[in-house]
């Protein structure tokens, strides 16, 4: 099995090189990933202007652009075989409830899922920089061999890692959850540059969410690993049935 490796914490993340060096015992795998960070990207790509890419070996590319550039220099550059799966991550910091449609992480993944690539985002509570995240692509590695097959194409699956189980947990803490309800609280600080004209930038955002059962925060807030299976139709089909029928 072929295996695309990207993330949106950049090439030097001690995320993906664990995802790279844990799973390339038992995997073919290819990696591209962002020059730099780029987080809070979503689904964004390079158009109209060339991307910088270097390649380090065979399997080991750099883009200068997003999650979902590299995700698609990997399907359609023909620098790699065919891809059989598409993994993101693992990110520094959580991914769960309303932020999949901000998520760099998640964006790759629904980019693969878009392309009919069955794709896993893996996101960790652990967000301290000398973390080396070996724990949790060890525990990527056995969830594959159990779950893999069950991504269906064209279905994205989100993983997050509490930090409380990172380090001594089991894939049996997996819970299916559905996404809760993320709230959030910007703040931005202004600067003025000239009269009529100022700088304005996001210093922080607050994170809440809502307390309810079966939701992604739940299980992790438990210390069980939320895994919830993500579609790409965001028709709301309640609702357009509600319309239709008037």
């Amino acid at each position: 099995m072929n295996l695309l490796i990207t993330n949106d914490d950049g090439i030097s993340s001690a995320g993906i090189k664990a995802l790279e060096r844990v799973l390339g015992k038992s995997y073919n795998t290819y990696l591209i990933a962002p020059l730099k960070e780029r987080s809070v990207t979503s689904m964004a790509l390079t158009v109209f202007q060339g991307m910088r890419v270097e390649r380090i070996n065979d399997n080991h590319y750099i883009a200068d652009g997003f999650p979902a550039d590299c995700v698609n220099i990997g399907l359609y550059a023909e620098i790699f075989p065919k891809i059989d799966f598409v993994i993101s991550g693992i990110n520094r910091g959580v991914n769960m409830g309303y932020d999949v449609h901000y998520s760099g992480t998640v964006g790759a993944a629904k980019h693969g899922a878009l392309h009919g690539i069955p794709s896993l985002a893996v996101s960790s509570g652990r967000i301290d920089p000398d973390d080396d995240y070996t724990k949790e692509a060890e525990l990527v590695l056995t969830f594959l061999s159990k779950y893999k097959e069950q991504i269906q194409s064209g279905e994205v699956w989100n993983l997050n890692f509490p930090p409380e189980i990172s380090g001594s947990g089991t894939i049996n803490e997996i819970v299916f959850t559905r996404l809760g309800r993320r709230r959030y609280s910007e703040k931005y600080e202004k600067k003025q540059i000239i009269e009529g004209v100022s700088e304005f930038q996001l210093n922080g955002s607050l994170l809440g969410h809502d307390e309810e059962t079966g939701t992604d925060f739940e299980a992790y807030n438990q210390g069980k690993l939320p895994v919830t299976p993500i579609q790409l139709d965001l028709t709301e089909k309640r609702r357009l049935t509600e319309l239709q029928s008037k």
